[in-house]
């Protein structure tokens, strides 16, 4: 209930101003000097105050300074009371910080309508300072996402970065010292495998700009036609140079003609979605990547034997540039991230599986002729996008 405390020495006027707010339901406090005002504001920390100017030992000037200087109170409306009409006493009290200014005599009406306004514009500043805090814990929640992220970004980048960069250095090495020795076919695996992981690092460096732009709403989406069979195959073969001695890639299509798609986008989902499933699976198990057509769309599948927990809450934590709260981001990594952009910005849908005796599947559906987000003034305006959701099937 809202407590109103009111400061005047004239006994009768106190008593019947406390009797007109009682009768409107208000919690009434008094005082019949200013130094009681002020020590029952701070003791019982008011709604409002209503308060006399002329008073003996602390004039209302002298209370509104106490009240405005303690922190506690200082946000409390005060409607000055006085017989004193002035505009240089008026002046002062609202210089000093007072809301209000009542002569006497007024009416009940006119001390209600007062205080009624009061309390409404005190409740909308609450308002607007409610959303002014939660905006900036959203905010603050933002900055401490995108920093995790950048975190985490450094941390996989500088692991694959030197994966490859271990990869390259070491064919290398074998072929200088070795290469006499070797035939020709172990000669070419070992340049294979230098060229792969150079254009891994290349792609690494991709991602980066990726999500540069990401964060500053300048990805666009270009189509061009392409076969996407020969597009997977390059990829594919590219991560069977490196990792095909402890993960064998299996690439089945079923496309047989030509579909448009933005080829950069596409390598960002292929090469990100390959690079997960390999990181998760036990050694030996096979990775398998299906394509196929289906309603005016491409369907990518890529199927692992990769059970553990972490990889199935980063599975279901993609949203990394578009996550509901700050648990949401602290899990996601970067690579299933851009998947998620790259494939929102195509209008497609990812599907997750995952079960403990046969690994995990996602599923890519990307629409042949995409319902594209649009990109304008350097932020996303989603236009009709198709899906952009994560079904889980437990």
């Amino acid at each position: 209930m809202t407590k109103i405390l009111v400061i005047e020495d004239e006994t009768i006027l106190r008593e019947e101003v406390v009797a007109w707010l009682t009768l409107e339901g208000y919690t009434v406090l008094s005082a019949e000097d200013g130094v009681a005002g002020v020590a029952a504001a701070l003791h019982h920390q008011p709604d409002l105050i209503v308060c006399d100017i002329l008073m003996p030992r602390l004039d209302g000037y002298g209370v509104l300074i106490e009240v405005r200087s303690d922190q506690e109170i200082a946000d409390t409306p005060f409607i000055f009371v006085t017989a004193r009409a002035a505009y240089e006493d008026m002046r002062k009290g609202m210089d000093l910080g007072a809301d209000d200014y009542l002569t006497k005599p007024f009416t009940r009406l006119d001390l209600l309508q007062a205080i009624q306004t009061r309390l409404a514009k005190k409740a909308l500043q609450e308002q607007a300072q409610q959303r002014a805090i939660a905006e900036l814990q959203q905010a603050l929640a933002r900055t401490n996402e995108n920093q995790l992220l950048n975190a985490k970004l450094i941390s996989m980048f500088s692991h694959d970065f030197a994966n490859s960069l271990t990869s390259i250095l070491l064919a290398n090495s074998l072929l200088r010292d070795y290469a006499d020795r070797m035939d020709e076919k172990r000669r070419l695996t070992h340049l294979n495998r230098i060229g792969a992981s150079a254009r891994l690092l290349l792609q690494m460096l991709d991602d980066l700009v990726v999500v540069a732009r990401m964060e500053t709403g300048s990805l666009e989406v270009e189509l061009v036609a392409l076969n996407i069979t020969e597009f997977f195959e390059r990829i594919v073969q590219d991560f069977q140079s490196i990792y095909g001695e402890r993960h064998p890639l299996i690439l089945e299509s079923q496309f047989t003609t030509t579909t448009k798609l933005d080829t950069r986008l596409l390598r960002q989902i292929a090469t990100n979605l390959i690079s997960n499933a390999i990181a998760h699976s036990p050694p030996e198990s096979a990775i398998h990547i299906r394509l196929a057509p289906q309603a005016e769309a491409c369907v990518i599948t890529v199927h692992d034997q990769g059970i553990d927990t972490l990889h199935v809450e980063k599975l279901h934590l993609f949203a990394a540039f578009q996550h509901n709260s700050p648990e949401d981001a602290a899990n996601t990594g970067l690579g299933l991230a851009i998947i998620q952009q790259a494939v929102d910005l195509h209008g497609g849908l990812i599907e997750i599986e995952n079960h403990a005796d046969s690994g995990t599947t996602v599923t890519v559906t990307l629409p042949i002729q995409p319902r594209i987000l649009a990109v304008a003034d350097g932020k996303h305006m989603r236009g009709q996008v198709i899906g952009g959701s994560i079904l889980d099937h437990d």
